[in-house]
């Protein structure tokens, strides 16, 4: 027996709905439900009041088809309805950036919530989305087969499963990559930060793949993928993968600015009793600089021997530390370390410094012997200075410089990804590879110089994909050895919202409906919301200079909010199609032109000041109706003046009664 669900009320007038709308108490939430009410449906309104107003509500509830659930939908909601509207989300600027995590979690795993609702009760639901999966368009106006920069719709932009990313426990192959484990990140300012993914992305795929190749990186790619090149102009970008570029034109960073910590001691611990030498601590450099020579050069060496004493055999065990290193300045050095650390040694043969210490010994056993040595974790987390006392160590012993590059040569392939990370922290460039017919590896450094990219090689593949939905987007890749910085699929809550709704749709047969809302206004919006039309009305009725960023000539068009309620219904109704589509008004209008008109309508004499534009803050923003219009027969019919008037005299009264 399939799941039980909710049967609609019908009779000779049409059948009443039982429908949810999540995030109902806010600014659009409110008139949605409002609507629905007066057509005669029952309405569930779930809201978390995360960035909406109780106020916005207390007129319904004493109507007795409305019920109001206070619930937050990133858990898990069991109700009986009919339709589900998905409206909840922090929309505004102010309110999404204020916790963009709860806002990404809000939109990711309450679309999971939602949807896996939809699915168990088979009914409709709606998504309402937004205009800003189109970024900084430039198509203008915007159609729904516009992708921006990524196609919300389609599979995400990803990596094949051979690529690893540098995280805080080191190289990860995509496929073993952890939701709580914190990667490697590239801020604008070329710095490195680690944090923690939002959402760790893999998909089955079947298609091509763009592979950019050379001795220095590899990426293979989904051709939506974002790659982070710098122009010849000098300034970085995101550019889709698939685009008709003359890629060597554009250089990739293969190397970044580490932070790190300065430890001054390194604790060796209590020496055992019977030590003719007690130290139990060193100073960090030293220590460093001789724990490059040991992992390079080393090992530890334990001689069991059998020793009569009064009639009686005890076992001895004699512990070594052995360094081996021919004569010359290299020997000199290690030497002039040795001495600095405060234990004794001496030679043993001719090519070798021995220290007879078990307290060393036991801190350096774990490290094995040369086919399994590697760097602790804990010294892959220090400043560049201290990283490069441990590295020029590790070169000295087992490593040889040409010019201005260096190789590094081992046995351990653990030991080689450490030196990789370690190099990339000391501000080199580097590349890990096997040499052919020897089973040891080769760790090429190289200044950091950008790279020049390559045509893409066009490869057929199936199998998974991987991505991160991290912060600064742009994280720290290797294919084959080869390290260098790439873009990650950038997936705003919202679009990552519409591809689960897609996802949904096509796996489960879910009837879907996606609108995109484009900016929308009037009564109930929240007078802190930092959205334009609040902004230039509460600081003209308070007589506060009317803020404008940029020149006030960037476009916007604007959408009266009972337009919009009137297009959501007619889109959730119909049976024709899934979307995307736009519901917005395609009326343009500058920036400026909307201060001078609230101005005039609020009889303000604030003056207009101006401010510099923020950071890809989108210059025009129009949607295209014409799919609206066709399928669903609608478009807006308020014009601006007719809503700002409607609006202002919301917030004068909102002001008035000190709220």
């Amino acid at each position: 027996m399939g799941d039980a669900y909710h049967v609609p009320v019908c009779d000779k007038g049409g059948c009443m709905k039982r429908v949810l709308v999540t995030g109902g108490a806010g600014f659009i939430g409110s008139h949605l439900c409002e609507r629905l009410l007066a057509r005669g449906d029952e309405v569930l309104c779930v809201d978390n009041f995360f960035t909406s107003r109780r106020q916005n509500i207390l007129h319904l509830f004493d109507n007795h088809m409305f019920e109001f659930m206070r619930h937050d939908i990133t858990w898990p909601l069991y109700v009986e309805v009919d339709q589900i509207y998905n409206l909840a989300c922090p929309a505004s600027p102010v309110h999404y950036q204020f916790d963009p995590v709860q806002t990404t979690k809000t939109s990711v795993h309450g679309a999971i919530n939602m949807l896996g609702l939809a699915k168990r009760l088979k009914v409709r639901i709606l998504q309402a989305s937004t205009s800003e999966v189109y970024g900084d368009p430039t198509e203008h106006p915007q159609t729904e087969a516009y992708w921006g920069n990524v196609n919300p719709i389609g599979p995400r932009a990803c990596y094949d499963e051979e690529t690893e990313i540098l995280t805080e426990d080191g190289w990860v192959r995509f496929p073993e990559l952890r939701q709580d484990t914190a990667v490697a990140t590239l801020t604008e300012a070329g710095t490195v930060e680690y944090h923690v993914p939002d959402e760790v992305i893999s998909y089955p795929y079947v298609g091509e793949l763009l592979r950019f190749a050379n001795a220095k990186y590899d990426f293979t790619v989904t051709p939506n993928h974002r790659m982070y090149v710098r122009s010849k102009t000098g300034k970085m970008r995101f550019l889709q993968a698939d685009e008709d570029r003359h890629w060597p034109s554009w250089k990739v960073p293969t190397g970044a600015e580490f932070g790190g910590g300065e430890i001054e001691w390194f604790e060796l611990g209590v020496p055992p009793r019977d030590a003719k030498i007690q130290v139990e601590r060193v100073r960090m450099d030293d220590w460093l600089e001789f724990l490059g020579y040991y992992i390079s050069e080393g090992c530890v060496h334990v001689r069991q021997r059998v020793r009569e004493v009064n009639g009686r055999d005890y076992e001895i065990r004699d512990y070594n530390v052995l360094i081996a290193q021919a004569d010359g300045e290299s020997r000199d050095r290690m030497i002039d370390c040795l001495q600095r650390l405060g234990f004794k040694f001496f030679t043993s043969d001719d090519h070798q410094l021995r220290i007879c210490s078990k307290q060393l010994a036991d801190i350096l056993a774990p490290f094995g012997k040369a086919g399994d040595k590697y760097i602790p974790r804990e010294f892959l987390g220090l400043s560049r200075r201290q990283s490069r006392i441990l590295l020029d160590a590790l070169i000295l012993g087992d490593g040889s410089r040409r010019g201005d590059g260096v190789c590094y040569w081992t046995k351990s392939g653990r030991l080689a990804d450490d030196v990789q990370e370690l190099a990339l922290r000391c501000g080199y460039a580097a590349s890990k590879s096997l040499t052919p017919g020897r089973d040891i590896y080769r760790v090429n450094l190289r200044p950091p110089v950008e790279a020049n990219l390559v045509e893409p090689e066009r490869v057929r593949y199936k199998g998974k994909v991987f991505c991160v939905d991290v912060k600064n987007h742009v994280i720290c890749v290797r294919r084959h050895g080869r390290a260098a910085f790439c873009g990650n699929c950038y997936d705003e809550g919202k679009r990552c919202a519409e591809t689960l709704f897609f996802d949904y749709h096509r796996q489960h047969n879910l009837q879907i409906r996606v609108i995109r809302i484009f900016n929308t206004y009037g009564p109930r919006m929240h007078p802190n919301d930092g959205r334009v039309v609040s902004n230039f009305i509460v600081q003209a009725l308070k007589g506060e200079p009317i803020t404008l960023y940029g020149t006030g000539n960037q476009s916007r068009s604007f959408c009266y909010v009972d337009d919009l309620v009137t297009g959501m219904i007619a889109m959730m109704d119909q049976d024709e199609m899934t979307g995307p589509v736009n519901l917005g008004n395609p009326g343009e209008f500058t920036i400026l032109e909307l201060a001078n008109q609230v101005r005039e309508l609020t009889g303000s004499k604030s003056e207009i000041v101006f401010r510099p534009l923020p950071q890809d803050d989108p210059v025009r923003r129009r949607p295209d109706i014409t799919l609206a219009k066709a399928k669903l027969g609608w478009e807006p019919t308020v014009p601006l003046r007719e809503g700002l008037v409607k609006t202002i005299a919301y917030f004068r009264e909102l002001l008035k009664a000190g709220i």
